[in-house]
């Protein structure tokens, strides 16, 4: 029997053949229309919203699944940490994370980046979620008062 790889409510699992909504590559257009749109989608897939096969949410969904997502999660975090030991760039257009917090939880990104570079499947929720935590300039990675960068970062392991 083949199996094909389809979207399941929360991750990417090999399902039989024949299923109506087998998961097949998007195409060019709509994952264009995805990465475009990435910031809004990252906000749906975190509520938990209802993915249309063949929809740019499933060619987003599709895009967090893959391995080299993880891996520039993965390294976007180990940025956050290099910027936070070596301190802030001039010369560098990110913006400034807030040191004290991330050295603070270093061990916690790093529970993070490890979780992102293991073998085990991740969910994409925690992918969108670490992507809303990292996009975010206005958010507790980077401005103070702006919530708990501990809680965020307990929220992303949690929904991976």
């Amino acid at each position: 029997m083949t199996t094909h790889s389809v979207w399941t409510d929360r991750t990417f699992e090999p399902l039989a053949a024949g299923q109506p909504w087998a998961h097949v590559r998007p195409g060019w257009s709509t994952r264009l229309r995805a990465r475009l749109l990435a910031r809004r989608l990252d906000r749906r897939i975190d509520a938990d919203a209802d993915v249309r096969p063949g929809s740019v949410l499933a060619a987003h969904r599709y895009r967090l699944s893959t391995r080299r997502e993880r891996t520039d999660l993965a390294r976007s975090l180990t940025l956050v940490v290099r910027d936070a030991v070596e301190g802030p760039d001039v010369l560098n257009p990110r913006v400034a994370v807030r040191t004290p917090e991330v050295l603070r939880h270093r061990e916690l990104i790093e529970d993070v980046r490890r979780r992102l570079a293991g073998p085990a499947p991740v969910r994409v929720r925690g992918m969108a979620r670490l992507r809303l935590l990292l996009a975010d300039g206005r958010g507790p990675l980077y401005r103070q008062n702006a919530g708990s960068l501990s809680a965020a970062l307990r929220g992303v392991l949690a929904a991976l």
